[in-house]
């Protein structure tokens, strides 16, 4: 469970890096997907906090996510203010977002991205067009397109990843804390 944990705020960001690069030609755009809340087979409650680095743009967000069987909700700070909130039940996707936050961060990307970051593996890959695939290897997930690589998320630790989205250039950092589990890992580790 820790290991995608570790990279569920993923998807948040990889929209929001969206901002920081030219938009990829419609024949390599990331395939969107829309899986059923209940096909991730367990609740999270996460805390996160993100670092994006891309060619012409460093960016730090905030996030909370929780899901469920039923549903995906999704908050977005950025400069200490809600930039956005979504909730996807597994039919509609509700997005509110604030004035000032960019038109090219869609919810439909996010919640994409997330998904690509957290649900298992055969879920995403049976509904990927064809020519895509997700293989994981370890603490590894890579997405290729007709064999070449387009992202690569790479578990760090058991709350830190790095995903690097080759295709468009950027790398997104993942520190999380699981809000739903604290009581566990503080016994777990005492430190």
């Amino acid at each position: 469970m820790q290991r995608l944990t570790a990279i569920a705020a993923a998807a948040a960001a990889l929209a929001l890096a969206g901002c920081a690069t030219a938009p990829a030609p419609a024949a390599h755009a990331t395939p969107q997907l829309r899986l059923a809340p209940a096909l991730l087979g367990r609740p999270l409650n996460l805390q996160q906090h993100l670092t994006l680095r891309a060619p012409a743009r460093n960016q730090q967000l905030d996030v909370l996510l929780e899901a469920d069987a039923r549903h995906v909700q999704l908050g977005l700070v950025a400069m200490g203010q809600v930039a956005a909130r979504l909730d996807w039940d597994g039919t509609t996707l509700t997005e509110s977002r604030a004035p000032w936050w960019p038109q090219e961060v869609s919810g439909a990307r996010i919640l994409s991205d997330l998904q690509l970051t957290l649900w298992p593996v055969d879920a995403i890959q049976a509904a990927l067009p064809s020519g895509w695939r997700l293989v994981e290897d370890g603490d590894v997930r890579t997405l290729t397109q007709d064999g070449q690589v387009v992202a690569v998320i790479t578990r760090l630790g058991p709350l830190s990843a790095l995903f690097d989205q080759q295709r468009e250039h950027f790398q997104l950092r993942i520190e999380s804390r699981d809000l739903g589990n604290d009581a566990a890992a503080a016994s777990d580790n005492p430190t």
